[in-house]
């Protein structure tokens, strides 16, 4: 599997866990609900979803649930099913909070743990509603039958305007956050973020940054349809795509770390480097007990010299975080782009590596299998592109983050956000002020579980299974890590927090394939204990989190009002 089809899977599970983090978030960060059962209004999302495309109940396939709508025109489509999901887990989120809200912290976590943990037993005992114990499938997700996409159809071609416009809309997005940040032009910010747009930024004194995005994406997916529909050109509009995306992704990274210098890169990289030699006795050594005992030495000695450096060298400890993150990107970079070509380069197959490292470049199309268009390239070889249903997946779930996160954006700056985060620091400030702060608790609740609802009905259609087990409370304290990690109260916290946990799943998943099976299942087993141990260590060093809580306080509340201009007697 390439390492773009492996970040394609990262993305997929950072889209639904960050749209389930978000849910989480205003109940606590913004409001100060400390909600133990989250996951509870998951399992009612993912569910109820999932019975929506069932179609009707067959007793000869030993699956037994309450009710199919799949086979009833509009109700059993996964638009309905979304939209029934967030629905029904907003109502019961509210009608538990009515009984429980007025409880102490404490009390009210522990209470709504309870309350999902009765839903989850409910799913398991009672076969007649959702097959019990048993997995809970027999749907599939929407539009899946013509992928992998081959540019026969005129279907085809529209599939992959659509791919093409949601990508290009939510990176465009990004790029116009950053073209509105200060101290852009060190870069060639503007003249990236005109062409992106197609002249469409010219018009930012009408139009916002978000408008101009979603059009600049439109354009884009009519442009990309029209070309395949003629033309076929695929590996063009893919490679276009894909190094737009990383562009700006440079851009970004460029514009966070701009304060670093030299110095401070090179400590980040060697932090990476590292990083990368301390896990090479893993593929290397064949001993199980060596090898373990040389990756644990070795990452015991990349710890202790960074300890060493942050508590001896004050300006390292002034930007202790700034080179982990450095370090962390340059060893993803390793692992991205080097390590795939190690193999062919050691048999000396320069255009095998050079395949490799295209296949990964161009992330937008897979490579590979029977179906696609098929290119021979100079020196690289043959490649055979296609998109496959795994991508088209994936535009659908950012569009669905990048909506949900402006939209909460909008809400948490608006009047009603403000009154939120009154509630959470005192709430008799807020009665003092006229407002009862339990509508407000009750309305967060019904906000934060109807998310935590759409969060389960796209895992439903991502896992095309269900089982119960899945749904365990560890997902709320998976939850609560990821909040904890970004910044209680920050959105884009939440985010980074999935980023960051998933990230840790997939590399010890991969670090785990390296050992014998019976020993695969410990080390899966024991991260839950490193997670524990990452969420006190969090909570001890980091309260608020790596981005810090974000009260979204407008510049005009912060900066002084200017001095009047001097006038002269001509004025």
């Amino acid at each position: 599997m390439a390492a773009s089809d492996v970040v394609m899977s990262f993305m997929l599970l950072v889209s639904i866990y960050g749209i389930l983090s978000l849910g989480l978030n205003i109940k606590y960060g913004h409001t100060g609900l400390l909600d133990f059962g989250h996951v509870g209004f998951y399992l009612i999302g993912a569910y109820t979803a999932a019975l929506f495309v069932l179609g009707p109940d067959d007793p000869s396939d030993f699956t037994t649930y309450v009710v199919g709508l799949g086979e009833l025109p509009v109700i059993g489509t996964w638009g309905t099913a979304i939209l029934a999901a967030t629905l029904l887990a907003g109502l019961i989120g509210g009608l538990v909070a009515l009984p429980t809200i007025r409880l102490r912290e404490d009390y009210l976590a522990i209470t709504v743990l309870g309350v999902s943990v009765i839903f989850q037993r409910i799913i398991q005992s009672e076969s007649w509603l959702a097959n019990g114990p048993d997995a809970l499938r027999g749907y599939s997700p929407p539009l899946q039958g013509p992928f992998p996409l081959t540019m026969e159809t005129g279907l085809d071609a529209a599939l992959f305007g659509i791919f093409v416009a949601v990508v290009w809309a939510v990176v465009t997005g990004g790029l116009g956050r950053l073209h509105t940040a200060n101290d852009t032009t060190r870069w060639p910010v503007a003249r990236l973020y005109t062409l992106g747009t197609f002249g469409l930024a010219r018009r930012r004194g009408a139009w916002s940054a978000s408008r101009v995005a979603a059009v600049a994406g439109l354009v884009a997916g009519v442009l990309t349809t029209a070309l395949m529909a003629t033309l076929a050109r695929l590996l063009a509009v893919g490679a276009i795509v894909s190094l737009y995306a990383w562009v700006v992704a440079l851009a970004f990274v460029a514009h966070h770390y701009r304060d670093l210098g030299g110095r401070e890169w090179a400590v980040g990289v060697a932090l990476g480097t590292g990083l990368l030699v301390a896990l090479l006795p893993l593929p290397v050594v064949e001993a199980v007990g060596l090898k373990i005992a040389a990756t644990l030495g070795l990452l015991a000695a990349l710890v202790a010299s960074y300890y060493y450096a942050v508590t001896r060298t004050e300006w390292v400890a002034d930007v202790k975080l700034a080179v982990v993150g450095v370090g962390a990107m340059w060893f993803v970079s390793l692992w991205y782009f080097l390590l795939p070509t190690l193999g062919p380069l050691g048999r000396g197959d320069v255009g095998g590596a050079l395949n490799v490292l295209v296949q990964n470049l161009v992330w937008a199309l897979r490579f590979g299998g029977d179906g696609g268009i098929g290119y021979t390239l100079v020196v690289i070889g043959d490649l055979t592109a296609t998109i496959d249903y795994t991508r088209f997946q994936l535009a659908g779930f950012l569009l669905f983050l990048a909506g949900l996160y402006y939209v909460l954006e909008l809400a948490v700056q608006s009047p009603f956000g403000r009154v939120l985060r009154a509630v959470r620091n005192d709430e008799t400030v807020v009665k003092s002020l006229g407002k009862d702060p339990f509508v407000y608790k009750v309305q967060s609740m019904v906000i934060g579980s109807a998310l935590g609802g759409f969060a389960g009905a796209l895992w439903a259609m991502y896992a095309q299974g269900l089982t119960f087990t899945t749904f365990a409370p560890r997902v709320t304290f998976i939850t609560l890590l990821i909040m904890f990690v970004g910044g209680a109260g920050n959105n884009k916290g939440m985010i980074l927090g999935a980023g960051i946990f998933w990230a840790f799943q997939q590399a010890t998943t991969q670090l785990a394939s390296y050992f014998p099976p019976a020993i695969r299942v410990n080390i899966q087993a024991f991260r839950l204990v490193i997670v524990g141990v990452l969420f006190l260590l969090i909570l001890y060093y980091l309260p608020e989190g790596l981005l810090g809580r974000d009260d979204h306080t407008t510049p005009a509340e912060t900066q002084p009002e200017p001095e009047p201009e001097a006038t002269t007697e001509a004025d």
